[in-house]
């Protein structure tokens, strides 16, 4: 049966005001992901406001059987306060919301209840298998959307949730979702160029399937919901781990391109040689240099310097020093993480 995920996120350092119309992110049929920013989540989240007024009411034995005779008043009222309650927790900010189509096995149990145009039951299929398969593509496109708009924006989860559909069209309410809290950002509006950045940026983190890790740790260093201590490790894991995978291909470039400056057999025995010694003992700031000189877009001194200063505070952390939390470096981390990744996948694209 057919399902369709939506993961909501209101976006803290982007600025699209109330009224204006969707701004379409990314749209591809055949990987079933479509991604838009919006100012107006709560609309768009209705099944899901609606999922959670009739799992409301079903608490509280307000879906009868038979059904009153004002239960489309009822449930009218009980997803406006949902919605109410969603749009309170959003604030002010917009919403990137999105959404994941595909299939899978699912059973309408023989006490489903349908209601109206749509049918309630539980545990018609695996929902929080569904979140964890697709937690990577949701990732992926957060570390897009970042890096193709080049700011230090940030994300707090409002919602997430599925909900299935059958052949004749009817929703099947069987989920789980849940709301994060507001909070305050100075905001930008997202300019077009931005928007065809992150719209091709989304593409290259789908198909970075060797970086899921790294891009599922990134993104959880960018939640509001996690303090500044454990978003400075999940970021400094991600860039440790963003380093250590792709050194070897850049160490391959960087020896091919030394090699092509003097085609001498003395000199290429040298290469050889140093690599060889040197194959288990790079530091991870010798790999780092390695990048930069690829990665780097502006070859200045201060970024080997900067990441020296950066692994410090993780070593200082590691033998267990007492550091401030607020003194961590966090957004230094993302941002030469933001960097470096955006880079490497663009630099084929």
């Amino acid at each position: 049966m057919r399902y369709t995920f939506l993961s909501a996120h209101a976006v803290q350092g982007i600025a699209h005001p109330a009224g204006e119309a969707d701004v379409p992110l990314f749209d591809d049929p055949t990987k079933g992901v479509r991604v838009f920013l919006t100012s107006d989540a709560v609309s768009r989240l209705h099944l899901l406001n609606r999922h959670l007024a009739l799992m409301s009411m079903m608490l509280r034995a307000l879906v009868g059987n038979p059904l009153a005779d004002d239960f489309p008043d009822v449930l009218a009222a009980e997803t406006a306060k949902v919605a109410k309650q969603r749009s309170d927790s959003i604030g002010s900010d917009p919403v990137v919301i999105i959404e994941i189509t595909g299939e899978v096995e699912a059973t309408i149990p023989a006490n489903a209840r349908e209601l109206q145009d749509f049918i309630v039951c539980f545990d018609a299929y695996d929902k929080k298998a569904i979140r964890a398969h697709l937690a990577s593509q949701v990732s992926a496109v957060l570390t897009a959307f970042r890096i193709g708009t080049g700011n230090p924006i940030e994300f707090r989860q409002v919602s997430d949730g599925s909900y299935l559909s059958t052949p004749d069209g009817r929703v099947v309410h069987s989920a789980s979702v849940e709301a994060g809290a507001a909070s305050l950002y100075v905001s930008h509006r997202l300019s077009e160029e931005q928007r065809q950045r992150i719209q091709a940026d989304v593409l290259l983190t789908l198909c970075a399937g060797s970086l899921e890790r790294v891009l599922r740790l990134h993104a959880q260093s960018l939640s509001k919901a996690t303090d500044n201590y454990r978003s400075f490790i999940a970021a400094w894991s991600a860039l440790e781990i963003l380093i250590g995978k792709l050194f070897p291909t850049y160490q391959r470039l960087l020896a091919t391109d030394l090699r092509a400056l003097r085609p001498s057999p003395g000199l290429h025995a040298y290469l050889d040689r140093i690599s060889t010694v040197m194959a288990d003992k790079y530091s991870l700031a010798d790999k780092f240099g390695v990048l930069s000189v690829y990665l780097d877009d502006t070859a200045s001194e201060e970024e080997v310097r900067m990441f020296r200063e950066l692994k410090g505070f993780r070593d200082r952390l590691s033998h267990g020093d007492e550091i401030d939390e607020a003194a961590l470096p966090t957004r230094d981390v993302q941002r030469l993480f933001d960097k470096y990744l955006r880079n490497h996948l663009r630099r084929d694209s």
